[in-house]
């Protein structure tokens, strides 16, 4: 494996890294350590909707995509090179995330309707998506979702409830798996459907997360009628769909790993600048330079990792084992990373940004509180490991 980048891809990592800094303000640090009001998250929003149009006009989103559905047909690195970078800088991309993940499962499982209806909307930055997966008694165990989609005439009738559906309350559609057989083992009786969100019968609720922030949603179908065009892939096919999906978002270990990656050389930065009360720089005391030594080793082995996983996609190898590995490692690294950043802060590592006495503007304070899901949101850690002894190890199941 050569992890170096071709010049064609150093021109374009240049490029991306001038983009950010014409578009990011001067100390952006990513999300609002403390935007935990109505108006903080409506702003945000807007910022995110206004990088999304940036970055389409440039041709940057769905770039690997053929060109007939909008796409650029370039290689799957420079997307890798986007991401990255808009990972590392804070920029606002969940949104822009789930709408290229969608794009990426419609590519692959769409019919040709489908992919010339939604592709190219989405590459002009024009709709948002989320993922409808995670039930109340269906979390990890996504087998278990219970939603129905009944058969009526040319359509099919949803009942049931989606929860932790993050960015729903700005979608415009989701990628929704619903169990049309319910004689048949549990994961044979799956389809995946392409619903407007807009359509009657859909309500939702917000839910809260622990920093404030109201990112993710409770979904309800009453009744919802979705054409039978909108199935995505093979009735009762849903179980590779979503196998893709995941497959996916385990890949989620790397972003936490780019973001975590900033958030040590924040704190570096910091150590090196700050005295304790005999004067010394915190950077001397030996438990916290071999604290961020140790952060330091572990974020390198993920980047690697993370690079190790897009050259295999580059190459069209299996991932769904590594990107399991990858998934817990990132969570709990981050996990580490913020007790000990918040540790090392001392009293001020528990202040947000509003206060006189704040240090690095509330960052460590909002990190903590997030990476309680880290090793729990997408799918747990438990899964991801059973995952990697399966399909990675050959292991029989427990």
């Amino acid at each position: 494996m050569d992890f170096r980048f071709t010049p064609d891809e150093e021109q374009f990592l240049k490029e991306v890294q001038a983009f950010l800094d014409e578009v990011l303000p001067p100390d952006w640090l990513g999300v609002d350590p403390d935007g935990h009001n109505e108006q903080a998250d409506e702003d945000l929003h807007q910022f995110d909707l206004e990088i999304r149009r940036k970055l389409a006009a440039r041709g940057w989103l769905g770039l690997q995509w053929p060109k007939q559905y909008g796409g650029q047909e370039a290689p799957m690195m420079k997307r890798f090179i986007l991401e990255q970078e808009l990972i590392y800088r804070g920029a606002p991309y969940w949104a822009i995330s789930a709408a290229l993940m969608t794009g990426d499962m419609i590519l692959q499982f769409g019919t040709e309707v489908q992919r010339q209806e939604f592709l190219p909307r989405i590459a002009r930055g024009e709709m948002q998506w989320c993922i409808g997966m995670s039930e109340p008694n269906a979390g990890s165990d996504l087998a278990n979702l219970q939603l129905k989609a009944t058969e009526d005439g040319d359509s099919y009738v949803l009942n049931g409830q989606k929860t932790w559906q993050t960015g729903a309350y700005y979608a415009d559609w989701v990628i929704l798996y619903a169990r049309t057989d319910p004689n048949v083992k549990k994961h044979k009786g799956i389809t995946t459907f392409l619903v407007d969100l807009k359509s009657p019968g859909v309500s939702m609720r917000r839910i809260p997360q622990i920093t404030g922030h109201p990112a993710f949603c409770e979904v309800f179908y009453d009744n919802v009628r979705v054409p039978k065009t909108n199935v995505l892939g093979a009735l009762n096919g849903g179980w590779g769909v979503a196998l893709f999906g995941v497959a996916t978002e385990k890949s989620f270990g790397y972003w936490l790993i780019n973001s975590g990656r900033r958030d040590l050389q924040m704190l570096i930065k910091y150590c090196k600048e700050t005295r304790d009360v005999d004067g010394r720089l915190l950077c001397q005391d030996p438990l916290i330079r071999s604290r961020l030594a140790q952060l330091a080793i572990e974020l390198d082995v993920g980047r690697n990792l993370g690079m190790r996983l897009n050259w295999m996609a580059t190459r069209g190898m299996p991932i769904v084992a590594t990107a399991c590995q990858l998934r817990p490692l990132g969570g709990s690294i981050l996990q580490r990373l913020s007790h000990i950043g918040v540790q090392t802060l001392g009293l001020y590592g528990q202040l947000d940004e509003h206060s006189e006495w704040v240090r690095l503007r509330g960052r460590m304070k909002y990190l903590y509180l997030a990476s309680v899901a880290m090793t729990i949101e997408g799918g747990t850690n438990e899964a991801s490991r059973n995952t990697v002894a399966s399909v990675g190890l050959g292991l029989p199941r427990g």
